[in-house]
């Protein structure tokens, strides 16, 4: 994949058996680019341990195991015809968990995933993954990220300088705010953005989980939160706070529109169909943040992210960007 759209080793997962799977693990422990973390057989044959990787699950393990570990793919290797039934089961799960899958150039029933790819890859494998966006038009959306993010950084540089210096003044601790976000497939990163909140605030929201707003799901919110500071207030409400934001835009971690990245708490608490939302990059804004976001609950909002997911399109971030912006003006700006 074009180094664009990826900055780290593609971390595999090979769901099969026989000398297809022998021969797969071979190709793949070749590429540097992957890092292939185990094999799930199909089956209970003594003979699984000749694939020379770790197996890592069976299969009545295997959900459990996708929610608990980071994945780019799974290999779906092993005899079509032999296993049929027990491949198909296997895509139903990459399909409602959101895992991008690949399969031997056969026909299989699909629900929702389509291929990323026109044809065969070169490695004879098809590759799946849970939105419409072909490969191009994700190279010219990250383009438009990495330029739009660059120039932000540069005339916004003022504004953060100033926010930096109020913050310092203010109180005491860091001016950055660093915190750990999942991403897409599932992998974790450091979102920034400016501390609008006391330094020990981690620590004290425990204290404050009896006045949580968001009572249906696993999502904080409180609208008198006695942690944020009062210039934090003012950047919370003028959305200056997410400015930061734009170097993991930059880094390719963020994009400007997508879901927003939740807590490794949260993803922990999801249902398997909300897992999907982590198919795609998360963004600064997106659909929830122009639909009224402190008055729908928590499954709308799941909804919302998996109905952007399946009609995405550029025409639909450049209308969910202008859409933000008379949102962010009257200080409903994105969390």
């Amino acid at each position: 994949m074009h180094p664009i759209l990826r900055q780290h080793p593609r971390r595999i997962l090979l769901v099969g058996s026989g000398i297809l799977a022998r021969v797969t693990v071979e190709d793949l422990r070749r590429s540097r680019y992957v890092d292939l973390l185990g094999a799930v057989p199909l089956t209970d044959e003594p003979t699984h341990p000749e694939l020379g990787v770790a197996l890592v699950s069976d299969l009545d393990g295997l959900q459990a195991w996708l929610e608990a570990h980071h994945i780019d793919e799974i290999y779906l290797a092993a005899d079509v015809v032999e296993h049929r039934a027990t491949l198909q089961r296997v895509i139903a799960l990459c399909e409602r968990l959101g895992v991008p899958f690949a399969l031997p150039a056969h026909s299989f029933r699909m629900q929702r995933a389509l291929p990323a790819r026109a044809s065969v890859a070169a490695d004879g494998f098809l590759h799946y993954e849970q939105h419409t966006a072909k490969r191009r038009t994700r190279l010219v959306k990250r383009g438009l990220d990495f330029v739009a993010a660059a120039a932000g950084l540069l005339v916004l540089s003022p504004l953060l300088l100033a926010s930096a210096i109020a913050i310092r003044l203010e109180s005491k601790g860091p001016i950055l705010f660093r915190q750990v976000r999942i991403g897409r497939n599932g992998r974790p990163f450091r979102l920034l953005k400016l501390r609008s909140m006391v330094a020990d605030a981690e620590q004290r929201r425990a204290a404050l989980e009896q006045h949580n707003e968001h009572r249906e799901g696993p999502v904080f919110k409180m609208t008198d939160d006695p942690r944020i500071t009062r210039v934090g207030r003012f950047l919370r409400r003028s959305s200056i706070d997410e400015l930061p934001q734009l170097w993991n835009v930059l880094r390719g971690e963020m994009s400007l529109v997508g879901p927003r990245p939740p807590l490794a708490g949260e993803v922990n608490k999801y249902d398997a169909w909300q897992r999907r939302r982590l198919s795609v990059t998360p963004g600064l804004t997106g659909i929830w943040q122009v639909s009224g976001r402190n008055s729908i609950g928590f499954d709308q909002w799941m909804r919302l992210d998996l109905q952007y997911i399946d009609n995405w399109s550029l025409g639909l971030d450049l209308s969910l960007i202008g859409r933000t912006i008379p949102v962010v003006f009257t200080g409903r700006g994105a969390s």
